[in-house]
Parts: C-alpha cells; sequence; structure tokens
C-alpha cells in the first residue's frame, strides 16, 4: 500500500488536491471549464460537475474500475453497439 502523501510533497492526497490542485495531473482547466466552475462543493454537488470530474478522472487513468469504459467511450474502441450510461456531450 502506498503513502498517502503526494510526489510533490503534499501531505496528504485528498480527492479535493488531486482535483484541484495536484500538479502531477493535466488539464484541470478544461475540466474545471467544462464544469462551469472552480468551486470543488459545486463541482461535486452539480450533474455537469459530476460529469466533468468523472470524465477527468477516467482520462487520467486515476479511476482504473472503469478502464473499459474509458475504451469504448474515449478511445473508440469496442462494440459499436455499445452505449456510455452517459456521454461528453450535453
Amino acid at each position: 500500500m502506498g503513502s498517502p502523501r503526494c510526489e510533490y510533497s503534499w501531505p496528504r492526497q485528498t480527492p479535493k488536491h488531486v482535483i484541484l490542485l495536484c500538479p502531477l495531473h493535466t488539464s484541470q482547466e478544461a475540466m474545471l471549464s467544462a464544469a462551469g466552475t472552480k468551486n470543488y462543493n459545486t463541482l461535486l454537488s452539480t450533474q455537469k460537475g459530476l460529469k466533468a470530474a468523472t470524465w477527468w478522472l477516467i482520462s487520467q487513468n486515476m479511476l482504473d474500475q472503469f478502464w473499459v469504459t474509458k475504451e469504448i467511450v474515449i478511445e473508440g474502441k469496442g462494440a459499436s453497439n455499445r452505449r456510455p450510461l452517459i456521454t461528453l456531450q450535453e
């Protein structure tokens, strides 16, 4: 089991740190723009914010349990008759 510390010496690698602050991950600004907010509480309490954060987490390979979803939806692999539960477009 790994350390709770961020590789950039942040004391705890919390969800808030990973989503808003961590320099190890890319495209946070694009995700926050898609969410329409930079407020962490709003991000996680609105459908638009949750959708943007979820897709961003998947694209950053932080939610391993969704790797098949990433292949099918984001990378365009997989059976053409499969439909995602949510889409990237509104």
